[in-house]
């Protein structure tokens, strides 16, 4: 079946596992046994089929599972862990998916090498497949935008879940990571970000900024260095995304664009808006205002904004909430108005995974019927 690649069984029994529906995975295929062929030797492909999904298993129980001695599985785990094609802690080693989990893992030390750039080549290849829709099909609130704070600050139903003043007020640990995982992979693919660059990495807060700095994926910044950050990101129409939980949990913050961020393409291209949080406010437009300049339709990520025949069209199905276009507007046409649907941002990730976790498992059955 997969005459096109030159791939050990053991790669292949690997390339299967991480066609899970429990990692997000895509369906089985060229591509798949291609991109592990790339990240694992078969000796290698042996070991790690053998490891847990997300937790950690210390490296005796991996060993016993194998039948080998710890000692001479130990190495080949340390080298794996070291290129981060699986994951380590004090508590031992694991699987992560594909894409969202190694691809932001390996890329976000800014480590620039032809192994990295051959990964990033074939993990763009495999998302462009546009797997992604098979998990997409139910609504799952995981993720939420922060809006252009200025955009929305005069508003009389503000909360403090809206304002990335609030979210930097609540911290005092400040990370930046050292690079943009996605702008980075174009980089590798020769094309060039259209807004940002990068060096503009996700912006970490909490023990998530430990951490990635222990890790030696970002740096530590100031309170006010951060606040600088965030207005520099914001001018450059970059949309600020993050797990849907409330400023005071820890957490990282995405700020993305359309030409390059993966998540963003998954909302214009693969149906990814089921994954985002109805916003506290969506743009309206008064059309008699507008002079279809066009000055929204270059800040807009999703696309609600487009010109055709030179006349400006909105649809407000694909705002979320961001705030650009009514920042930018010369002629006052666009205003932010409440957005019935909105719910506040759960406490933390505990609570947010209880929540999300019906709707999670309605999609991976779903998925696991791809037409």
């Amino acid at each position: 079946m997969y005459n096109n690649v030159d791939a050990h069984s053991s790669q292949i029994k690997l390339a299967r596992k991480f066609t899970s529906i429990f990692l997000l995975g895509p369906p089985m295929n060229d591509k798949v046994v291609r991109l592990v062929a790339h990240l694992f030797s078969p000796g290698e492909a042996e070991i790690a089929r053998h490891l847990p999904l997300y937790f950690t298993r210390p490296v005796e129980k991996i060993a016993a599972r194998l039948n080998a001695p710890p000692n001479v599985i130990r190495p080949h785990l340390e080298a794996m862990a070291e290129r981060r094609v699986i994951y380590r802690s004090e508590k031992g080693y694991s699987l992560v998916p594909l894409i969202p989990g190694m691809f932001e893992y390996i890329l976000m030390t800014g480590r620039d090498t032809p192994w990295h750039r051959k990964y990033a080549e074939l993990i763009t290849d495999l998302y462009y497949t546009g797997f992604i829709q098979s998990y997409t099909r139910s609504p799952v609130p995981a993720v939420r935008n922060i809006p252009v704070q200025r955009a929305i600050e005069t508003k009389n139903h503000v909360v403090d879940a809206d304002l990335m003043s609030e979210m930097i007020e609540r911290h005092s640990d400040f990370a930046v990571l050292n690079v943009c995982q996605c702008r980075q992979t174009q980089r590798f693919l020769d094309e060039e970000c259209k807004r940002s660059s990068p060096e503009d990495g996700c912006l970490a807060f909490g023990s998530f900024a430990v951490s990635a700095v222990g890790r030696d994926s970002a740096r530590f910044v100031s309170k006010e260095e951060m606040r600088d950050i965030v207005q520099e990101r914001f001018d450059k129409n970059l949309v600020f995304l993050t797990a849907n939980v409330s400023p005071s949990s820890s957490n990282a913050i995405c700020t993305c664009c359309d030409c390059c961020c993966h998540y963003i393409k998954s909302i214009n291209q693969f149906g990814a808006m089921n994954s985002v949080a109805p916003p506290h406010f969506l743009a309206t437009l008064e059309e008699i205002l507008c002079n279809n300049c066009g000055k929204c339709v270059r800040v807009c990520n999703t696309h609600a904004h487009s010109l055709s025949e030179k006349k400006h069209l909105f649809d407000q199905s694909k705002c979320i909430g961001c705030g650009a276009c009514e920042d930018l507007c010369p002629q006052g046409a666009i205003s932010l108005v409440e957005n019935r649907a909105y719910k506040a941002p759960s406490r933390d990730f505990t609570r947010l995974g209880l929540k999300l976790l019906p709707r999670a498992v309605l999609a991976a059955l779903r998925a696991k019927i791809r037409p």
